[in-house]
């Protein structure tokens, strides 16, 4: 289980404890400064391990908790966060992470202490702190079905996906805070907010018994330190309909689509408090199992980039096409504007063709059903939920079925710009001259997929 969140405060009554060790067969004495006494199992030292990489870091283990020094032991405080009252006999340093284990208690992981190691007393003068990240693995989530470990086999969470990143705030601050992830061309991967946003409305009826349905993201923003993740996705594509992908964690079932996991590389966060901005860098490092090579990787996030492109595309035309319905749709009828409503009517048929009216995946007419932005949403979210099942190069057939999407995305866009430039105009000419308003809509331009 991992323990998070670290209390700066000192605790607790102190006072020099003398702590003996053997080392090469040569014996010395230290003297430990202000450990407790009166703990409730015993005020003596199990064992004190030095950071690896931060000198003066050390980190102790009791006979009834653990502690951590800044200063080479001259002063201690807690470390305990949720561990339980017991005798802590041993502690590892594996890269970034803090392994303690116990007597009868079994083993803890803190994951990613990263931010102790930078830790200085200039800090807490600060309005706010972005602390640099530890490396993170290219990992995907368990994806091992429903079936997750019954509840008698002793087990615990896995630590959070992706980057874990810490921050200190001096206080909370008065707006939304932001935390923006960008790639080495500066273009923004993620962007995530405090604000609280509404869970998809699937969320309500899921195919699933809701306890496995994660919860909104949103970043905290108290003061004191703060612990969130990036979990290496892009920001997910807009969708007309969510599922719930298969995954045997409960509690972290996110809605589909998402964004596709981002390469390995160097990355930049920006934390975003109170109109001022904190950076820092992270790394993402290759799975070291993947069998796939960095080329299929980089073909592979090409495609998915893509297709969260086109995704995109399609829920934008598909709204400004529905725009244009409601206003034609809203337009003033009378017996002297008969030949004005004919009009309307074919243009709100036409629409209706590139909108897609059942919402999903296939228009009207089913599989033979003239492409849609509707069904085209959908089946370019498919393609793009495909490629999310493992790393590997996009094969011929996924290559093609996308060129032949992207292609007919194309198509409906170049027809909605028809009816919105040339037959609108026209349809406009007759309205006006009826002595009534012409119809305006978004007047900016047509994006068009890379196919």
């Amino acid at each position: 289980s991992a323990y998070a969140s670290i209390d700066l405060h000192r605790v607790g009554d102190y006072t020099p404890y003398l702590f003996r060790t053997r080392d090469y067969g040569k014996t010395w004495t230290k003297i430990i400064g202000d450990l407790p006494t009166n703990q409730p199992s015993g005020s003596f030292s199990r064992v004190i391990r030095n950071d690896t990489k931060k000198a003066g870091l050390v980190f102790a283990g009791t006979e009834s908790g653990m502690y951590v020094s800044f200063d080479d032991g001259d002063h201690w405080q807690s470390l305990m966060q949720n561990l339980p009252n017991t005798s802590y006999r041993d502690i590892a340093i594996k890269d970034n992470d803090l392994i303690v284990a116990t007597y009868g208690r079994g083993f803890w992981v803190l994951d990613d202490y990263s931010m102790l190691r930078e830790l200085t007393p200039a800090i807490a003068t600060e309005p706010a702190h972005l602390f640099k990240p530890g490396d993170a693995m290219r990992l995907r989530r368990n994806v091992g079905a429903d079936t997750p470990f019954p509840p008698e086999v002793t087990h615990a969470d896995n630590p959070a996906d992706g980057v874990t990143v810490d921050y200190w705030l001096a206080r909370a601050p008065q707006g939304d805070i932001t935390l923006d992830v960008l790639d080495a061309s500066g273009g923004v991967v993620r962007h995530m907010t405090s604000r609280v946003h509404a869970p998809v409305s699937e969320a309500a009826r899921p195919p699933h018994p809701n306890f496995w349905v994660a919860s909104p993201f949103a970043l905290p923003k108290l003061a004191g330190t703060n612990r969130t993740s990036w979990d290496l996705r892009h920001d997910a594509p807009p969708a007309l309909s969510h599922s719930f992908e298969i995954n045997a964690n409960p509690g972290r079932t996110p809605a589909s689509p998402e964004g596709p996991v981002a390469l390995p590389g160097v990355y930049t966060l920006k934390l975003n408090v109170d109109g001022r901005t904190y950076t820092q860098v992270a790394t993402v490092r290759a799975d070291p199992h993947s069998p796939a090579t960095p080329a299929a990787l980089r073909a592979q996030h090409d495609l998915q980039v893509r297709l969260l492109e086109a995704v995109a595309l399609s829920y934008e035309a598909r709204e400004r096409a529905g725009m244009l319905r409601t206003s034609l749709r809203g337009l003033p009828t009378g017996v002297d504007l008969a030949d004005v409503a004919s009009r309307a009517t074919v243009l709100i048929a036409q629409l209706d063709t590139v909108y897609g009216l059942d919402g999903g995946g296939r228009g009207r007419g089913g599989a033979t059903a003239a492409p849609s932005f509707s069904g085209l949403n959908a089946t370019l979210i498919a393609q793009l939920n495909a490629q999310d099942l493992g790393d590997m190069a996009p094969t011929t057939a996924a290559r093609a079925a996308f060129t032949k999407s992207c292609v007919d995305l194309k198509s409906v866009i170049g027809s909605l710009e028809r009816i919105s430039t040339k037959d609108l105009v026209s349809f406009n000419t007759v309205l006006t001259g009826r002595g009534k308003t012409a119809v305006v809509i978004d007047g900016k331009p047509f994006r068009i997929p890379k196919c």
